[in-house]
């Protein structure tokens, strides 16, 4: 109820003005504004604001065609400073206290998304697609990781040496190793959600979910290893129950981390065999819930504690190795889930520290730098020594680029349990610098895989325009507000018949050389996620297509391995299609081959192969028409 204003008041007067005539001033209508609107939105009136923010943060998003991700957080911030705005400003600071309050009580929320979305990020662990990319991923990684930690590292000592007053070597050496810990990690949010929003998929999409996902797990194993080493030698002060018991914090922190984990996997893959799929969700929910607040309360109360977001990773992989038909709970989370993610990047944009930003100094602007520095020239290093995939140049260092979710919890964890001026200067160049990546990493994670040819054509013209469909104007108004809440996928902007292969082709695709023998075709397969693989000749013109079951029977015989070469599996009668044709003809092509993909070529009667097409994607155009 909004609160009377008193009678006599300052407010009053001006209300009633000269004469006794009612007269509303702007001061007057400023004053009474924070009793108006009941001095602050409670949670559930915060998380409605919220979700609307999402929806025009959304419709930005598209309209300026940058990925939604940028238009949540810019709509959360948004949200924030209006709400501060109209209730009295920052000088108001009771007004702001209740509204940090108000925001504090929807943690549970933000951890769940969180934990759903780093859970989803473990799939990428999985052994088939692991086994694609971990011939290179591991040689980049390293490079990439060992890149980062020592150009941040060295950066920030030498700037924090210049301009930090009063501390002692040690304690500024202490402070470059956690931040260079903190610059390893790649936020696993913002750079999966861009991935599944533009439908990429290929062999740079596999590489940067697996570097990501290696990412993560070494950032939160380094920085708390580094902390608690650190804080068990004095360089760091702590809090007494971590400073006294260093190694029995490290190892519940980690090894314990992995354990909860390993438990949480099994557990899930128990359930989702034997209840139904709405009640393994329950089970999902209350579970992941439960671990997001018992990780605060056992570190605040016990002295020691669990990493959710590391437990949360553990607990995906495991699940999708062990768990039968794994992707039905997955794909199941990534639908019910996407007004989830909405609203917890909409949080992630009102908790941005842009203050942080502003003060971050020297040594903010060093870390920016050497991060980004670190990121590319390790990325590049690792792609240059590793047997990197097709197209895997020094774009891909652009997709590692963003910074958040696991930095605001490094940064939470080292401001609650990190005593002195130190962990002050750390926070704020870790918040500061997330507001820099945030904004500009995900443009780059598109960037990255349309550069690649693992994003369709189609997915982008969705982007840009409404789909072409009959019906009346109320239809298509609530059919625009579903897909800008992200409740419906936006379709074609052109209808079916008006479409070609283009539009569907994806172009990073692997071929294989005619001369290439049994082994190096296996490689080729075991790297891939088609189940089709064109073969040229040494001019790179197209001789046939190589299913996967016309190589099955002989892999197991010994004596044909080094008799046999890609060309004797290539079944040149195989139809190729144009990039030109038309959708319906490539539905009566898909007919007649009666196979799940067809190479494509870049015009009728040439060799030249330009992508592949698969069949799931041409239905999925048909099945979105009304």
């Amino acid at each position: 109820m909004p609160k009377a204003v008193p009678h006599g008041s300052a407010a009053s007067h001006e209300i009633k003005g000269r004469g006794g005539n009612p007269h509303l001033s702007y001061s007057a209508v400023h004053s009474m504004l924070p009793a108006l609107l009941g001095i602050v939105p409670k949670p559930g009136l915060l998380f409605g604001l919220i979700l609307l923010a999402a929806i025009v943060g959304g419709y930005a998003a598209r309209w300026l065609r940058i990925p939604h991700i940028i238009g949540f957080l810019l709509g959360g911030a948004g949200l924030r400073a209006t709400l501060h705005a109209l209730l009295g400003g920052p000088a108001a600071s009771g007004v702001t206290a209740e509204l940090e309050a108000s925001y504090a009580t929807l943690e549970p929320i933000r951890d769940l998304a969180l934990g759903m979305i780093l859970f989803l990020l473990g799939g990428v662990f999985e052994r088939t697609t692991f086994r694609s990319v971990r011939a290179h991923v591991f040689t980049i990684s390293l490079r990439e990781v060992l890149a980062t930690f020592s150009v941040v590292f060295v950066a920030c000592g030498v700037v924090a040496f210049c301009t930090i007053r009063g501390a002692g070597t040690l304690e500024i050496l202490a402070l470059a190793v956690l931040l260079a810990a903190a610059a390893i990690e790649t936020a696993p949010a913002a750079t999966l959600f861009v991935l599944h929003e533009y439908e990429s998929k290929g062999p740079i999409t596999n590489t940067i979910l697996c570097l990501v996902g290696i990412s993560s797990l070494l950032c939160i194993c380094f920085f708390f290893t580094a902390f608690f080493l650190l804080a068990g030698a004095g360089l760091v002060e702590s809090s007494a129950a971590l400073a006294e018991r260093p190694w029995l914090g490290l190892a519940a922190m980690l090894a314990g981390s992995f354990a909860l984990g390993l438990i949480c996997g099994v557990v899930l893959s128990i359930t989702h065999a034997k209840l139904p799929l709405s009640e393994t969700l329950l089970v999902f929910f209350a579970l992941f819930i439960l671990l997001g607040v018992s990780e605060a309360w056992l570190l605040r109360h016990g002295g020691f504690s669990f990493n959710f977001l590391l437990c949360a990773v553990v607990g995906g992989a495991v699940f999708v190795n062990i768990a039968v038909d794994a992707q039905k709970l997955t794909v199941a989370l990534r639908t019910m889930g996407t007004p989830l993610f909405a609203g917890f990047f909409v949080i992630a944009g009102y908790g941005l520290h842009v203050e942080d930003f502003a003060r971050m100094g020297l040594l903010g602007a060093a870390y920016v730098l050497a991060r980004l520095v670190g990121k590319l020239v390790g990325i590049h290093w690792g792609v240059a020594v590793a047997r990197a995939p097709d197209r895997a140049d020094g774009r891909l260092g652009q997709a590692l680029l963003s910074h958040a979710s696991i930095v605001i919890g490094l940064a939470a964890f080292a401001s609650e349990h990190w005593k002195g001026p130190m962990a002050k200067t750390f926070t704020t160049v870790a918040l500061g610098s997330v507001v820099i990546f945030e904004l500009i990493g995900p443009l780059l994670v598109k960037r990255c895989v349309v550069h690649a040819g693992e994003v369709k054509a189609v997915t982008l013209l969705r982007r840009f325009g409404m789909e072409a469909s009959e019906g009346s104007v109320l239809k298509r108004t609530c059919l625009s507000l579903l897909r800008l809440a992200g409740l419906r996928r936006a379709g074609p902007t052109l209808p079916p018949d008006q479409m070609a292969v283009k539009h569907l082709m994806r172009s990073n695709v692997q071929l294989i050389p005619a001369s290439a023998s049994l082994d190096e075709v296996l490689h080729v397969i075991e790297r891939s996620t088609y189940t089709h693989f064109p073969v040229v000749d040494d001019d790179g013109n197209y001789v046939g297509v190589i299913h996967f079951s016309d190589v099955r029977d002989v892999i197991y015989d010994p004596a044909l391995r080094h008799l046999i070469t890609a060309l004797d599996f290539a079944n040149a009668e195989s139809e190729v299609v144009p990039m030109d044709m038309p959708l319906t003809d490539l539905l009566d092509a898909f007919q007649r081959e009666n196979v799940a993909v067809l190479p494509v070529v870049d015009a009728k009667g040439s060799r030249r192969i330009v992508g592949l097409v698969e069949q799931r994607d041409l239905l999925g155009v048909f099945a979105r028409r009304p």
